[in-house]
C-alpha cells in the first residue's frame, strides 16, 4: 500500500516573515497579549502537530466561485495555523514559553489553553490539545485550545453529537473535570465525540470541543 505524502507547514519560517511585513501593522491599545510576534516562540514546539496527519481537514482542494480552477489549500493559508495531538512533552514546554494573559485564553465556554495544557502534562498518554494559533500578520495574535482528546473511559455510551435521550455524556464530562483535569470551562462542551486519530491509529478516543 502506498502512503499518502505527508503535508507540512513552515510555521516558524512563516511567522518570520509575516513579523518582518507587519512592521506597519497597526494594534488596538489594550488588545493584544503581548509583544509583536511572540507566538514565534511557540511555533517551532506547534509546527510538528500541524501536518496533514494532524489536521486533514486544513489540506484540501477546491474551486473559488466562479473559476474554473482548482487551487490547493494548505494549513494557515486563511490565517488559523491549526494544531492538534499536543501531549505531555510539548504541553510542559509551552507552559514554559507563555505567560499568564497568553495562557489564560479560551475559545467560548471552553476550558482556558493553560488549563488543558497542565491536564495534558498531568496524564501523559490520556489527555492531547488541539486548537489553532494565529501569528503576528495581524493584530489578533493569540494561540488558543478549541478542546481536548481524552484516551480513556472506553465503556461509556454516548451517542452521536448532538443527540436526544438517555446517555452519559454528563458522566463523561464529570469525569473529563473532576480526574482529568479539565476544569475551568464556563459550560459543556458542544461537541462529545468517539473517535480515532491518525497519529494513534487503532486508539479510541472522546473528542472534547468548544465553539
Amino acid at each position: 500500500m502506498v502512503l499518502e505524502q505527508v503535508e507540512t507547514v513552515d510555521v516558524a519560517a512563516w511567522w518570520e516573515a509575516q513579523l518582518d511585513g507587519s512592521r506597519g501593522v497597526r494594534r488596538r491599545p489594550g488588545g493584544t497579549l503581548g509583544p509583536r510576534g511572540w507566538t514565534a516562540a511557540a511555533a517551532t514546539a506547534l509546527a510538528p502537530y500541524t501536518t496533514s496527519v494532524h489536521v486533514p481537514y486544513a489540506y484540501h482542494d477546491y474551486r473559488p466561485y466562479g473559476s474554473t480552477r482548482t487551487v490547493h489549500e494548505v494549513n494557515g493559508d486563511d490565517g488559523f495555523v491549526r494544531f492538534a495531538g499536543l501531549g505531555a512533552d510539548v504541553a510542559a514546554h509551552l507552559l514554559t514559553l507563555l505567560d499568564e494573559p497568553q495562557l489564560a485564553v479560551r475559545q467560548g465556554d471552553g476550558p482556558t489553553l493553560g488549563s488543558l495544557l497542565r491536564a495534558a502534562v498531568a496524564h501523559p498518554g490520556v489527555v492531547e490539545v488541539y486548537g489553532y494559533a494565529v501569528g503576528p500578520r495581524g493584530a489578533g495574535e493569540r494561540v488558543v485550545a478549541e478542546g481536548a482528546f481524552l484516551y480513556a473511559l472506553p465503556e461509556l455510551q454516548v451517542p452521536e453529537w448532538p443527540h436526544d435521550g438517555p446517555c452519559e455524556c454528563t458522566a463523561l464530562w464529570d469525569t473529563a473535570r473532576e480526574r482529568y483535569g479539565v476544569d475551568d470551562a464556563l459550560g459543556m462542551p458542544q461537541e462529545l465525540q468517539r473517535r480515532t486519530n491518525l497519529w494513534r491509529a487503532g486508539e479510541l478516543c472522546w473528542r472534547l470541543g468548544w465553539e
